[in-house]
């Protein structure tokens, strides 16, 4: 934490949201995994007569948990920040250069552009490639953000921007857990899932930024175009993100950029 921020002016609302998303994201992780170890859900769909009655009631206690949590949730998102759930549109103008400003920005508040783009992204790039159930952590697409406001130096263009991005995003790994691809999205398991997610969700905001006419698709078909364009290439980002090549990234989805 820098100087720069000052807690006090930042508004209560603010201040107690992003502690509930901490503390949502904690408690969901938790869940997830008891009813992940119990084996309770998969259990209980291949052979309901023998579920076991430990098994039923961790699913029976895990679901009923996971929905107080997004019904308080919601309702204390709806009093205090409506638009916190809210997909920013990737067509919406100069929100690239917003997403830069996010991560410039040494902040508290939860949901500075960088954070809603990529955290609400990810869950419909994830909904739309996988089935149920998956775990993405708010928290942790915040802490990629922090990583890249502490890099003094900053991106000359938009492909070097989303490179540095996509790295710091995979290295926090917000994508826990994704459940099964089907096998018309078999490109998509060709990758670590955060590499994909992440891959296709900067690659659309690239695309965007460049012009589309809004009225032809919305934001989840424009992910699924974008998905079968990276498709190919999703082993090369792999690589390359994983040795931490900034400029070769940076060429790679320039390239990519330049086929739409």
């Amino acid at each position: 934490m820098t100087g720069a921020t000052r807690p006090a002016s930042l508004p209560i609302a603010a201040h107690a949201v992003c502690a509930a998303a901490g503390v949502r994201d904690g408690l969901r992780a938790a869940q997830f995994y008891v009813r992940d170890l119990a084996n309770a859900d998969r259990f209980g769909r291949d052979e309901p007569r023998r579920v076991p009655f430990l098994s039923r009631a961790v699913a029976q206690g895990a679901r009923l948990t996971d929905r107080m949590m997004n019904r308080g949730a919601d309702l204390s998102i709806a009093l205090f920040l409506p638009g916190w759930r809210k997909l920013p549109s990737p067509f919406t103008p100069g929100l690239m250069q917003d997403v830069a400003r996010g991560i410039r920005e040494d902040s508290l508040i939860h949901n500075p552009a960088f954070n809603a783009y990529f955290f609400r992204s990810a869950i419909h790039i994830a909904g739309r490639y996988s089935s149920p159930p998956w775990l993405i952590l708010e928290h942790r697409v915040d802490a990629a953000r922090r990583a890249l406001a502490m890099r003094a130096d900053e991106p000359a263009s938009g492909s070097e921007m989303m490179a540095r991005s996509l790295i710091a995003l995979v290295e926090q790994g917000p994508v826990a857990r994704i459940g099964e691809v089907s096998g018309r999205n078999r490109f998509f398991a060709q990758a670590e899932p955060n590499v994909a997610v992440y891959a296709i969700a900067a690659v659309a905001l690239m695309l965007a930024e460049s012009g589309r006419p809004a009225g032809v698709m919305d934001e989840d078909e424009f992910f699924a175009v974008t998905g079968a364009l990276i498709g190919p290439r999703l082993p090369a980002i792999a690589s390359l993100i994983a040795s931490r090549d900034e400029p070769g990234l940076a060429r790679e989805l320039a390239d990519i950029k330049s086929m739409y």
